[in-house]
C-alpha cells in the first residue's frame, strides 16, 4: 500500500503519480491561488480606500481654503468700512477742534455720546488732548499705529485707528470696542470651521501645524493651493482605526485624520468569505482525494485479488501438466518397483529379518510417495467434472463423523458438535464429502496427543455457515496468509494440500471459506455456502 504514495514510472520512462495525489496537489494550488486573490482584493481594498480618503481630504482642503478666501475678504471689507468710518470720524473732529480746541472733559463727553472708547488729539505744537483720560493700552505707542490704519489690541478689547495729518493738527487718533469684531472673526474663524468639519460623518479630526491665523499663509494674491501630493497613514487612534492624510496646506501642512472603520468591516467580510470558501474547498478537495484514494485501492485491490487469481490458475494449469507428467513418469516405475520389492520379500527365503525390515520400510515409502500423486492428481482435476444436487449437509456431516468416529477416539478427542438438521444445499456429494474429510483429518492431526474439536451448522439467511474450531499445532499470523496456498503444511508428514483442496471445493459451490486464529489458542476454520432456494 505505501507504493500507491509514490510517483510511478511506466514502460516509457515518464514519471506519473497516482490521481488522488494529482487532485491533492490541483487543489493545493487552487487554495493558494484563493489566498492570493484574497490578499490581492484586501490590498486593492486598502489602496482604494487611500485614494478616496486622498479625495475626501482634498474636498476638506478646498473647503477651508475657501473658508480663508472668504475670511479674508469679508475682514477686508470691514477693515475698509471702519477705516472709512473712523476717518470721517476723525476729520470731524479735526473740524472741531479747529473752530473751538477741544479740553479733556468735552472730548470724553464727545466720544461718550459717539460711542467711542476714547479719542487721542495731537496738536501740531505738541498739546496733547484725550478724553477719557488713560484710554489707550499701555503697549500702545502713536507712532507704531499705520497711518490711515487700524491696530487691534486684543488684551484690552479696543481697535484704534489712527488718522492722516489734518490741517492745524499732527494726528487724530480714535478707539472703539472690538467686542463685536472678535465674536465675528470667532464665528467666521478657522478654529470654529475645523470644529464644524470635525462633526461631520467619517472625519475623526482635522489638524493645522500651522497658526490659524489667514493672513499667516495665505492672501487674496497668492491663495492657497491644493495639490494631489498627500501621503495616507493608517494608524489607531482613540477613535478608532484611522486614515490620516497628510498634504501640503499653505506654508504648512493639514492633517485630515478619516474614520477607516468601513475599510476594517470590508477587510472582516473578505476574511470571513476567504475561511468559508477556504473551508468549503479544503473539505470538497479532501473529500474528493479521499474517494480518489479509496478508489485506486479498490483498484490497486482488484488487480491484485486478479493478479493472484492469474497466478493460481497458472499454478493449477502447471500442477495439472505436472501431474500427468508425474503420473506418466513416475508412477509406473513406483508401482514397478513396489511389486519388485513385495515379491523379494516373500520369494527371498534366505533374507535376514533386518533386511525384510528395510523392503518393508521402503515399501511404506513407495506407498506414500504414490499418494503424494494421487493428491496432486485429485487436485489438479478436482472441479472438472462437479455435478450438483441436492444434498443434505447436515445428514452428510454427522456421516463423516460417525465414519470417523473410531479414528477421533482412538486419538483421544473429545468431539463436540452442534448441527442443525435439515439444512439442503445445492453442491456434489462427493466433492462436499472430501470436504468434511479434509477438515477432520487436519483437526486430528493437529492434535497428536489428544484434544478437542468443536464443529457446529447453522443457517443464517440464505447461508449455511458451519464452523470448526480445534487447539494444537497452530500458525502464526505471518503463516495465515498462505494457509490456503498448495503444499503449504505445518506437519513433517503430508502433500500440504488439505486446506488448498477445501478452499477449491468451497470456491466451486459459490462459497467463502476464512481461517483465524482465536486468543492464540484454538484454530478456526468457517464455511459459508449457499442454501437451496425453495
Amino acid at each position: 500500500m505505501a507504493a500507491t504514495n509514490l510517483p510511478r514510472q511506466n514502460r516509457q520512462g515518464i514519471f506519473f503519480i497516482p490521481l488522488w495525489q494529482a487532485n491533492l496537489i490541483f487543489f493545493i494550488i487552487l487554495f493558494l491561488l484563493t489566498v492570493s486573490y484574497f490578499i490581492y482584493q484586501i490590498n486593492n481594498s486598502q489602496r482604494l480606500y487611500a485614494q478616496d480618503a486622498k479625495q475626501h481630504a482634498r474636498l476638506v482642503a478646498g473647503v477651508l481654503a475657501l473658508h480663508i478666501k472668504g475670511a479674508l475678504l469679508s475682514r477686508n471689507i470691514i477693515e475698509k468700512n471702519m477705516i472709512h468710518f473712523l476717518g470721517n470720524t476723525a476729520r470731524f473732529v479735526a473740524y472741531l477742534d479747529s473752530i473751538e480746541p477741544f479740553t479733556d472733559a468735552e472730548l470724553e463727553n464727545f466720544a461718550e455720546e459717539s460711542g467711542l472708547v476714547g479719542i487721542y488729539i495731537i496738536r501740531a505744537n505738541g498739546d496733547v488732548v484725550q478724553g477719557p483720560k488713560g484710554w489707550m493700552p499701555i503697549e500702545a505707542k502713536p507712532d507704531q499705529i499705520p497711518l490711515g490704519g487700524l491696530k487691534h489690541y486684543e488684551k484690552e478689547h479696543v481697535l484704534i485707528y489712527r488718522s492722516n495729518k489734518t490741517e492745524g493738527l499732527k494726528e487724530v487718533l480714535i478707539g472703539i470696542d472690538a467686542f463685536g469684531l472678535e465674536e465675528l472673526r470667532k464665528k467666521i474663524g478657522l478654529k470654529n470651521v475645523i470644529a464644524d468639519a470635525e462633526k461631520l460623518y467619517g472625519i475623526n479630526y482635522i489638524k493645522l501645524d500651522q497658526r490659524p491665523d489667514p493672513a499667516y499663509f495665505a492672501s487674496e494674491k497668492q491663495p492657497i493651493k491644493i495639490t494631489s501630493d498627500a501621503a495616507v497613514i493608517f494608524k489607531n487612534s482613540p477613535h478608532g482605526l484611522t486614515a490620516e492624510v497628510i498634504m501640503p496646506f499653505g506654508k504648512g501642512h493639514l492633517i485630515v485624520g478619516l474614520d477607516a472603520t468601513p475599510l476594517l468591516e470590508n477587510k472582516k467580510r473578505l476574511w470571513r468569505d476567504f475561511k468559508i470558501f477556504a473551508f468549503i474547498l479544503a473539505l470538497v478537495g479532501g473529500i474528493l482525494s479521499y474517494l480518489l484514494f479509496r478508489q485506486q485501492l479498490s483498484h490497486m485491490e482488484d488487480a491484485r485479488r486478479y493478479e493472484r487469481k492469474l497466478a493460481k490458475q497458472r499454478e493449477e494449469a502447471s500442477l495439472g501438466r505436472s501431474a500427468a507428467a508425474i503420473a506418466h513418469e513416475i508412477r509406473n516405475p513406483l508401482n514397478a518397483m513396489s511389486i519388485a520389492l513385495q515379491r523379494l520379500k516373500v520369494e527371498a527365503t534366505e533374507l535376514k529379518p533386518e533386511h525384510k525390515q528395510l523392503i518393508t520400510i521402503i515399501l511404506d515409502s513407495l506407498k506414500r510417495t504414490n499418494k503424494i500423486i494421487e493428491g496432486l492428481l485429485n487436485y489438479a482435476k478436482l472441479t472438472k467434472h462437479i455435478v450438483k444436487d441436492s444434498v443434505d449437509f447436515s445428514n452428510l456431516i454427522l456421516e463423516v463423523l460417525s465414519l470417523y468416529k473410531g479414528k477421533i477416539e482412538s486419538n483421544k478427542i473429545v468431539l463436540h458438535k452442534n448441527i442443525e438438521p435439515d439444512i439442503i444445499i445445492e453442491g456434489d456429494r462427493t466433492l462436499l464429502t472430501q470436504l468434511m474429510q479434509n477438515m477432520l483429518l487436519n483437526a486430528i492431526e493437529a492434535q497428536p496427543k489428544g484434544g478437542t474439536i468443536f464443529i457446529k451448522l447453522s443457517r443464517q439467511g440464505n447461508v449455511a455457515v458451519l464452523e470448526m474450531r480445534n487447539p494444537g499445532d497452530l500458525p502464526s499470523q505471518e503463516e495465515m496468509d498462505k494457509i490456503f496456498s498448495p503444499y503449504f503444511t505445518l506437519k513433517t508428514r503430508g502433500t500440504g494440500l488439505g486446506l488448498a483442496i477445501i478452499e477449491k471445493i468451497v470456491k466451486a459451490h459459490n462459497g467463502i471459506v476464512k481461517a483465524n486464529i482465536i486468543d492464540d489458542r484454538e484454530f478456526q476454520l468457517i464455511i459459508q455456502l449457499p442454501v437451496r432456494s425453495k
